[in-house]
């Protein structure tokens, strides 16, 4: 039972590391967009 119970762990503790990651990927890609976000020219509309 208590590798069972390592195992669980062990998965959740994979799973927290993947998730948290995708999330620090999102935030990096909103926050890259709103510092290099175009600016319309004046000439174009």
């Amino acid at each position: 039972m208590a590798n069972l119970d390592f195992g669980f762990r062990l998965m959740g503790f994979g799973l927290a590391g993947v998730f948290t990651v995708l999330i620090l990927f999102y935030v990096m890609i909103k926050v890259l967009m709103a510092v290099c976000k175009e600016k319309p020219s004046e000439g174009e509309n």
